[in-house]
């Protein structure tokens, strides 16, 4: 059984028109849950990155020091003498150069042999776990981050608290009101901005959950009005541009996600300085080095941002170039809180150790990640409570 992301709409950009779209009122409410007293002030704001479709852990995060990478990999293996260097046994890809500098400055954490322990190979299943925090469907039907910010309300009220920069609000971020904004110069209201405030808060005027949302989205739309979107072509620049921008006008931003897909290689990987797998993770270098360039210049140097994806893909390479989906994965944690390095044990890549399917055997739990960018973001001292049925230990990704 998998969770279905919830979809919301809040007034999307038309010509002469605009809408509000109610979200359930399930969604609208806060919890009426106690927070657990183990709680302090958020220390900085976070934001959760999702490559969907499956990355390949191995031509990201090299393991360019064993001989059983290149024998799985005859045609796609990353060259030892290519891979940018990391910690003497692992590299980055060499089209990965900004990460690597920041690597090399220390703000960067790389995780190699991390993932869901329940191992499932399905995208939609594996996605929804990873996002509710979780190795099967958790009886509240919550995301992590909508657990979080449902437990530990804080004194923070904006409605922007959790923001997707997407037309469609993650499965994340369920269990608590969140707002999606597509992008900010598709957010809004492109006609008789007086006129049409004044007529939707005259008809939005009662108690129900659909008036609130409303009245909500309406002054949502009004604080996004002045600022200025980004207009660049390629959907995830334009996202973490805009990301960048509504994080630097005091909205009240506490986490905000971004999804970032395409990761599914089955076919036609490439080599090292070509195809399918270099110009994906040369994209991945632009858009996380900008985003991050572009928080430095604001001086918004309060922002962590995680990145994960839901599951990697297989040793071996496949008869047509690419890989299929496996189970160790990487994750990368960077900016403010992130303690630079590589975290975590590598079980290796033996015959014995990766069996008959070949998958990168997990050593970390993706919830010890998230649990450090929760404990030393967040404030949240006890992150167990954010994961049904797991027992938090700390990785140390994150300075708590």
């Amino acid at each position: 059984m998998s969770f279905t992301p919830t979809r919301r709409s809040v007034l999307k950009a038309g010509a002469a028109t605009a809408g509000v779209t109610a979200l359930s009122s399930s969604a609208l409410v806060a919890q009426s849950l106690r927070a657990p007293s183990a709680f302090a002030a958020p220390r900085g704001r976070l934001v959760f990155i999702f490559l969907r479709g499956g990355q390949d852990h191995l031509s990201t995060v090299v393991p360019y020091t064993e001989a059983a990478y290149f024998d799985a990999r005859p045609t796609i293996s990353i060259p030892a003498e290519s891979v940018l260097d990391l910690d003497g046994q692992f590299g980055l890809h060499p089209a990965m150069t900004r990460l690597h500098a920041l690597f090399g400055a220390g703000r960067l954490a790389v995780i190699p042999g991390v993932g869901n322990l329940a191992g499932n190979r399905s995208h939609f299943s594996a996605q929804d776990l990873c996002e509710a925090g979780a190795t099967s469907t958790p009886s509240d039907a919550k995301g992590w981050l909508g657990r979080y910010l449902s437990l530990y309300p804080g004194s923070n009220t904006s409605i922007f608290r959790a923001t997707a920069v997407s037309g469609t609000t993650p499965l994340s971020l369920r269990g608590y009101k969140s707002l999606g904004v597509p992008s900010i110069r598709r957010f809004g209201l492109n006609a008789n901005v007086e006129g049409l405030s004044t007529l939707l808060r005259d008809s939005h005027f009662g108690d129900l959950a659909a008036e609130k949302t409303g009245i909500q989205a309406l002054d949502a739309a009004i604080r996004i009005a002045p600022l200025a979107g980004s207009n660049a072509a390629d959907k995830t620049t334009r996202s973490l541009a805009d990301l960048a921008t509504l994080l630097a006008s005091n909205l009240g931003i506490e986490v905000a996600t971004v999804d970032i897909t395409g990761w599914d290689t089955h076919h036609d990987m490439g080599t090292a300085t070509t195809g399918l797998m270099r110009d994906l993770l040369a994209g991945l270098d632009t858009y996380l080095g900008a985003f991050q360039a572009d928080l430095d210049a604001r001086g918004l140097n309060d922002v962590t941002t995680v990145v994960m994806t839901e599951f990697g893909r297989r040793v071996a390479e496949n008869g047509s170039g690419g890989t299929d989906h496996g189970y160790g994965s990487a994750m990368f944690v960077m900016g403010a809180r992130a303690i630079g390095g590589v975290h975590g044990e590598w079980a290796g890549l033996n015959a014995s150790t990766i069996g008959q399917r070949g998958d990168v055997v997990p050593t970390v739990d993706f919830r010890d990640v998230l649990g450090d960018c929760a404990r030393g973001v967040l404030g949240v001292a006890s992150p167990s409570s954010l994961f049904p049925g797991h027992t938090y230990a700390p990785l140390g990704v994150v300075t708590p």
